[in-house]
């Protein structure tokens, strides 16, 4: 029975390592500083952050791929995010370098993010693992006993109880599965939208164009993290450019403060769904996996001690 808390369930998406998205993005602006020119940089990631992502983008580059479409071709939201941001600085003629750097910077927060789930969802993970052992368990004790459960499972009842016990220890994995599944999509980088509008402003656009620019890119580029509705008056967005603008001062500050604030309710929201998680998992235990304790480890013991005890 595989339970969604196993290690061969892990990813890189639980935090256990750095985004390669966002390496490669902070690798590639280092070499692009260097002197290096954008072709070169992206192709030599495949032996610098060797990965199955980074081979598809150098192959792609030195089949005469340009690299902002090399990298929205990688099926990956992280990487679909790069070539928007690298497409939008060709575009506007923004420095590609201090592009990729904000954008790996905002990348790396997903695994922070990542990190500190892992943190909040150990101890449900334990109990999980635990519980969903208890009915291998409770026949392994029957047999230390000398309750022998097997003749029971023979039988009509019995075999009525293993297809039940069964069923339930199905159901309650799918359901944690189901559980967990849902925090976890709930992954994504917020405040992008600030970061790609500051590189169309870098490029020297006004800001209205620079909006048009943002939104032309992620649509082009499929960048699912970032929605278009984002780049509307009223958003966080809108308010930082227009506060800029009222102003008369440059929008970067209040770019980069206002994706810093809607990174920190992203982190914590899913912090609490991840808390949440932790009562909610409670929940197929109880409704089944615990049934299916009873049902294959304790009925058969019972029925066995019965048989012994009751005159045939």
């Amino acid at each position: 029975m595989r339970w969604p808390w196993g290690s061969a369930a892990q990813s890189r998406d639980t935090g256990d390592e750095e985004s390669v998205a966002a390496l490669a993005a902070a690798r590639c602006a280092s070499l692009l500083q260097g002197g290096m020119s954008p072709t070169r940089a992206a192709a030599s990631l495949a032996t610098d952050i060797p990965s199955a992502e980074t081979a598809a983008l150098a192959e792609q580059v030195r089949s005469g791929e340009s690299v902002g479409t090399a990298f929205e071709s990688i099926d990956d939201a992280q990487w679909r995010v790069l070539g928007a941001a690298w497409q939008l600085a060709e575009r506007s003629g923004a420095p590609f370098a201090p592009a990729l750097e904000r954008i790996a910077a905002a990348l790396r927060s997903i695994t922070e993010v990542a990190r500190r789930r892992d943190v909040l969802l150990a101890g449900p993970r334990a109990t999980v693992r635990l519980v969903a052992w208890l009915p291998l368990v409770a026949v392994g004790v029957g047999f230390l006993l000398g309750f022998d459960p097997l003749p029971v499972f023979l039988t009509p009842l019995g075999a009525c109880l293993l297809a039940v016990g069964l069923l339930l220890q199905g159901a309650g994995a799918r359901w944690t599965r189901a559980l967990t599944d849902r925090v976890q999509r709930k992954d994504h980088v917020a405040g992008l939208e600030c970061e790609l509008v500051w590189i169309a402003l870098a490029g020297g656009a006004p800001p209205g164009r620079a909006l048009r620019s943002v939104a032309d890119a992620v649509s082009g580029c499929g960048a699912e993290w970032i929605q278009l509705d984002s780049l509307r008056s009223g958003t966080p967005l809108g308010s930082a450019m227009a506060t800029a603008m009222d102003a008369g001062a440059p929008a970067s500050s209040l770019l980069r403060d206002t994706a810093g604030e809607l990174r920190a309710r992203a982190q914590a929201t899913i912090e609490r769904e991840a808390e949440r998680l932790g009562v909610r998992i409670l929940v197929p235990l109880a409704c089944c996996v615990l049934p299916a304790f009873i049902a294959l480890g304790v009925v058969p013991v019972i029925v066995t001690l019965l048989g012994d005890v009751l005159p045939g």
